[in-house]
């Protein structure tokens, strides 16, 4: 049996993992004192709009504050799909509205590579698990004026502007009219 070739093998194999291990350590005879790699979907000091990717989609998601967690996103090519998830305990339409600002002025403002953000609140029963559409949004870049995102952020309680509404492509359900009005 032929065991010193099988041995010597396993021993070369085991000397260049440790030898890689320790070039490539931080501190290493590779790496310097480089600092980890972050991967930040905006830099603030250039303020550049950065591609956004599957890569770094959680990323950019998790720097936003909304009123309402993330129950399902989806990037498809230059197409961005975000679900909130509405609670009763924090349903504040003015809160709602501004998370949507914060959505629309992430894509389009903090991104260069999308072009439409499909938008929609969704209301879940925690007895049932059952899920309803509260309110949709097709908004697509370049379709509204700057100034639709101030007033979207300033709604309060009240009902949005026909104006807005065509511009953000909204639909508002039965449920969502009867909650807020």
């Amino acid at each position: 049996m032929k065991v010193k070739p099988i041995l010597q093998v396993l021993l070369l194999t085991l000397g260049t993992a440790l030898l890689l291990a320790y070039l490539t350590r931080p501190g290493g005879p590779l790496l310097g004192n480089s600092s980890p790699v972050s991967a930040a979907i905006f830099d603030a000091e250039r303020e550049q709009p950065v591609e956004l990717t599957d890569d770094n989609l959680v990323d950019g998601l998790k720097t936003l504050e909304l009123p309402a967690p993330i129950a399902k996103v989806g990037l498809d090519g230059r197409i961005l799909s975000v679900d909130l998830r509405v609670t009763e305990e924090r349903f504040d339409k003015s809160e709602l509205y501004g998370g949507m600002a914060e959505l629309i002025s992430f894509s389009f403002k903090r991104t260069s590579n999308i072009d439409r953000l499909l938008l929609r609140l969704i209301a879940e029963d925690r007895w049932l698990g059952t899920k309803y559409l509260l309110l949709a949004a097709d908004v697509r870049r370049g379709d509204w004026p700057d100034s639709a995102l101030g007033a979207l952020r300033n709604a309060g309680d009240g009902e949005l502007p026909r104006e807005l509404k065509e511009w953000l492509r909204m639909t508002e359900t039965h449920l969502w009219k009867s909650k807020v009005n």
